[in-house]
């Protein structure tokens, strides 16, 4: 259930994020079309929108790394199960050539 709330806030977060940069970028084509929010406001809108990217980025890496993680250890623990594999035959080859 956890797994399942948390792809449903993404992805309200995600259409929140879409129908931001939309406006923003609305108000900057209409102020290049001429009138519309004053400059700073535009300036605000977009550092909004950053900033929402980068906690997105942020969330991503994190989930990365994570997953990097779990690699790693899956990793290491076949490294030890194969050089514990190796050692067993090691042993065995010279047990039976005596």
């Amino acid at each position: 259930m956890d797994k399942f709330l948390e792809s449903i806030l993404s992805k309200v977060l995600q259409i929140f994020y879409i129908i931001l940069i939309a406006i923003i970028g609305y108000q900057i084509v209409k102020a290049i079309m001429g009138g519309t929010w004053a400059t700073e406001n535009i300036i605000i809108g977009a550092l909004g929108i950053i900033m929402a990217g980068i906690f997105t980025i942020v969330g991503f890496l994190i989930n990365q790394g994570k997953s990097i993680g779990i690699l790693e250890e899956r990793t290491k623990t076949m490294g030890n199960s194969l050089h514990s594999l190796g050692d067993d035959f090691k042993s065995h080859c010279t047990i039976k050539h005596k």
